[in-house]
Formats: C-alpha cells, structure tokens, sequence
C-alpha cells in the first residue's frame, strides 16, 4: 500500500518546512516562543479533533477513511498558503546536494532501526541483526567522514557546535522516543486490556490531547518569564511524575476514571516540553542555517520515535509469549506498564540534558 509511505514522506518535508517558518519569521525570545507555542498548540488542536473523528471515520467508513480524510484538507491548505506565506528571497546558488551523505545517512539510520524493531524476533545474535547492526553503524560513521570533508554538507557538523542545538537534536530524540511512543501503548491499552471500540478510544485521548493543548498555550509565557532551560527541567519534572503515576495506576482491573489525573499530567508535561525543545534547538542558529537546524530536530524526533517504539514494544512483549485469553490480557497490561515505567525513567533523564542546555535568559 504506497498511500502510507507517501503520507510519511510528506510529513518529513512538512514539519521541518512549518518550523523554520515560524523560526524565520519571528524575532528569537518572547516573540518566537509565543509563535512556536502557537504552532504546537495548532497540532494539538489537531490532535483533538483528529483523535475524535479518526474514531467516527474509522467506525463509520473504515481504517481507510484517515487516509483519504487528508486529500481535501491537505488541498484546502495549500489553497489557504498562497496569501498568508510570503514568498522567498535571497536565494544561493552554486551548492550542490550532499547525495553520498543523504545515502548514507538514510541507509545507516534505516538499518538501525530495522535492527531494533526485528531483533526480539529474528534474535540479537542472529547474523542478519548483527550484520545490519554492523552495516548501519559503519555507515553512520561514513555519513560524519563525509560531512566533514564535504564542500557543501547536508549536516554541517560545525551547528552541533552550538549547545543548544545539540542539547535540542538529544531532547528531542528522547522526547519522542518516550513521550511519543507512549501515544502507541495507550491506543493499545485502550482497546486490549479495556476493551474500549474505536470510537470510545478516540473519546478516551480527548483528556490527554486537551491537556498537552493546555501545556502547549503554557510553554511560551513560561520560556519567555523562566527562560528556555528552566522551562524544560520543570516540564520534564512535570511529565516524568505524571508518566510514573499513569503506570501506577495501570492494571488489568484499572477502570478509565483512574488513568485519568496521570494522564493530565503526564500530557501537561509533554504540552509543554514540546514547543520548548525546539525553541532551544532554534537558539543561536543564524537565519540562513535555521532550515538546517529545524531539519537536524526533526531528523531527532523521527529517528527517537522509532527507536523509542522498537524498544519499549520489546519490553511490553516481554511476558506474552504463549499466552492466550485472560492471561493474556493480564500480562498484557503488566507489559505496558513496564514500557511506561522505562519511559517515565527517560524522562526524567532528560531533565540531565537539558541542565547542559545554555544559560538562556527570560
């Protein structure tokens, strides 16, 4: 089925595109943070909505109905583009594109991943896990040789240079690699330990996706008073409890109404965090390199939210082998409480990454 992969490729030009947007576009501190808390909260709200009729469109019309969904609204954007976006200027010329590093970086990272998602299936020491293990990691090593000697770098590695960057590439790797994942698992939880429809599951993330909304409208008043770094330790804080309390209160017999305070928070954590990890990824990057800056994020977050998925998925499969009926029902549920738990463990780790951010004023 080609339609998922091109919807993914579209992704991967879009969010990078919309984030140097607004990165451009407005002055770095207040203005800039409420802009991206902006532009977070717009995902959310469509998160909102989306969560609701994904469920009806699904019930209604199918799985394939979320696909088809994007046609009209995808073309209803690019009509409302044309006069709110301004054109571009300045273009340089002369460079050319960094083919053997986007090969190589592609290919490795691909590899990579391929050997976390299939190794608890195929087995770690099997020899085509430890060949693509070895294959992806000889090739990301080729990729930074490349972009060190290249004239014209799809990465140059100087911009890593700049803390926030770096400290923003590894939060946001993190972030989706725990928080991002965890969307997954209560999907799951939702309609395989609770037995939850389609479209009760929908209902069932509209108190999590109100919240991370909530904490999006909150990250840029907060960078803005608290600085970038500050911002980030106390919403990392706030998602690291909430996550933990979620798992506490995840069980075979949990009913939804006691999920819910560890769902606000751990949501209101993440609201925040988001639009705040790329804030910082944006601080101190010149105009003209915020493409790449915002490229490099995002490149982060994707790679985090698949690698993040691969491992948590093995923890939570962990004691389901063989089982059927209502153990397996109880052992599933156990299983994504472990991957929670590893998950609130992340977050908290973060909060050490971001104490090597900069010292980014209010």
């Amino acid at each position: 089925m080609p339609r998922a992969p091109c919807r993914a490729w579209a992704a991967l030009f879009f969010f990078p595109a919309t984030l140097s947007l607004v990165n451009t576009t407005f002055s770095e501190g207040r203005e800039r943070n409420i802009a991206l808390s902006v532009w977070a909260g717009s995902g959310a709200g469509g998160m909102v909505l989306g969560s609701l009729l994904g469920g009806v469109l699904t019930q209604a019309f199918g799985w394939e109905a979320v696909f088809f969904v994007n046609v009209p609204l995808a073309g209803i954007a690019i009509v409302a583009a044309f006069p709110v976006i301004l054109g571009d200027s300045g273009y340089q010329s002369g460079g050319k594109f960094d083919l053997p590093g986007a090969l190589t970086a592609t290919v490795g990272t691909t590899l990579l991943v391929f050997t976390l998602v299939q190794g608890p299936e195929y087995g770690w020491a099997s020899q085509g896990i430890l060949v693509s293990a070895a294959v992806g990691i000889l090739l990301l090593a080729l990729f930074v040789a490349i972009e060190a000697h290249s004239r014209d770098p799809l990465l140059p590695l100087r911009l890593l240079a700049n803390r926030n960057l770096s400290t923003g590439v590894v939060t946001t790797f993190l972030f989706t690699a725990t928080f991002g994942s965890l969307l997954y698992f209560l999907s799951f939880y939702f309609q395989t330990v609770q037995g939850f429809g389609v479209l009760q599951t929908g209902f069932a993330f509209m108190v999590p996706m109100l919240a991370v909304l909530s904490g999006n409208a909150l990250s840029g008043r907060m960078a803005t008073r608290l600085g970038t770094r500050n911002t980030l330790v106390v919403s990392l804080a706030i998602g690291a409890i909430g996550t933990a309390g979620l798992g506490m209160a995840m069980s075979a017999d949990s009913t939804y109404a006691d999920l819910v305070p560890g769902l606000i928070v751990f949501s209101l954590g993440g609201g925040i965090t988001f639009p705040t990890m790329f804030a910082a990824a944006a601080k101190g990057v010149a105009a003209h390199e915020q493409g790449i800056a915002s490229g490099i994020a995002s490149t982060g977050q994707q790679v985090g939210s698949a690698v993040g998925l691969a491992v948590l998925v093995a923890v939570a499969n962990a004691g389901t082998g063989g089982l059927t009926g209502e153990a397996l029902r109880v052992a599933t549920a156990e299983g994504v409480r472990m991957a929670v738990y590893l998950a609130a463990a992340g977050t908290a780790a973060m909060i050490l990454v971001a104490l090597n951010s900069v010292v980014i004023e209010p």
